[in-house]
């Protein structure tokens, strides 16, 4: 029997969110995101089988669905991101496809986007390795925006795929990713993340801003020319390693996403940065497009273990976390039964 196994980081995102969905960035002069890969993975396996069936559980979601073939293939379920990267790769052989996802739901650190890389990964592997890693990032935009019907943002997609910290530029030219060589462990140290306990609010829709921002809706573009100014700022301040601007950094992102949608913090995200404020942090801002979520405490190094404790203590769930440094991995091995 052969396994096919991947996995794939998901990200905290520093600056630069929301402005990264097409065509957005093209009204927006030198349009930056800055994410980081974090070792919270999400999984494929998948398992060959000799008939034609077709089996997917995705554990974290406890969801099992299965067919007789691939042309018996539906898409009105829960699990439609995975059916419709099957129906897009085309395998001639039955399988098992197992998914799981480390990344609480709704947690804001794009664990979808992780685990469509993943399942790209093992299925472009499964099928001869026929695209290229970018080539798989398009797959992998493309397909989402088919299952969600509505447009997705590059950004997610580049740490999921290659792992370390980003910065990504968007531009007429196309999008353009870099991994910058940092001391991770000097980051890691400074950052902390913690899960709120819960989910994103789903009212707070990237869609709704995308569609105002189109109808020429002035607040919307003002606050996103916010967000494009502060990451450029975080930019240079990632690649001279300024701590102390990136801490100022994150802070002033923060202050500029509240500003962009009602209800992007909430009163339980307001109390653990309180909290986090308190004992040590020097800036917070939530991961995603907040509501609910993960949020990340930026400190001196000494302050860290303190928050972690405080937020503990408040009923916050500290995410331990190391950076990733090497994105998507992809294993084939062939077992005796």
């Amino acid at each position: 029997m052969s396994i096919i196994e991947s996995q794939a980081p998901t990200r905290i995102d520093l600056a630069g969110g929301t402005i990264d969905i097409w065509p957005l960035y093209l009204f927006h002069g030198s349009a930056v995101t800055i994410n980081l890969a974090v070792d919270i993975y999400a999984k494929t396996s998948i398992k060959l089988r000799k008939d034609k069936k077709i089996i997917i559980e995705s554990k974290d979601l406890k969801k099992k669905i299965e067919f007789d073939s691939i042309n018996k293939i539906r898409h009105n379920h829960s699990l439609s991101l995975i059916t419709q990267l099957i129906s897009f790769f085309k395998p001639e052989a039955g399988f098992y496809i197992e998914t799981d996802c480390e990344s609480p739901a709704g947690a804001g650190l794009a664990g979808s986007s992780a685990l469509n890389i993943s399942l790209c990964a093992a299925l472009n592997k499964l099928t001869g390795d026929k695209y290229s890693k970018k080539e798989l990032i398009t797959i992998a935009k493309n397909v989402e925006a088919q299952v969600i019907r509505v447009p997705t943002g590059d950004q997610d997609y580049y740490p999921a795929m290659f792992g370390g910290l980003n910065i990504i530029e968007l531009s007429a030219e196309g999008v353009k990713a870099e991994r910058i060589k940092i001391d991770y462990e000097k980051f890691e140290k400074r950052i902390t993340l913690c899960y709120s306990g819960s989910s994103r609010n789903s009212g707070i829709n990237n869609w709704e801003i995308f569609k105002r921002h189109i109808d020429g809706n002035r607040k919307i573009f003002k606050n996103l020319e916010a967000i494009r100014r502060t990451a450029i700022k975080m930019k240079s301040a990632v690649i001279n390693s300024d701590y102390g601007m990136l801490s100022k950094l994150v802070g002033e992102e923060w202050e500029n996403r509240k500003r962009l949608w009602k209800g992007v913090s909430t009163p339980e995200i307001e109390r653990l940065i309180n909290i986090a404020m308190k004992n040590g942090a020097v800036s917070a801002k939530v991961c995603g497009a907040g509501g609910g979520g993960c949020i990340i405490f930026l400190s001196e190094p000494e302050r860290q273990e303190k928050i972690k404790s405080a937020i503990r203590s408040a009923g916050g769930k500290i995410l331990d976390y190391r950076i990733d440094k090497d994105g998507t991995k992809v294993k084939y091995k062939k077992t005796k039964t």
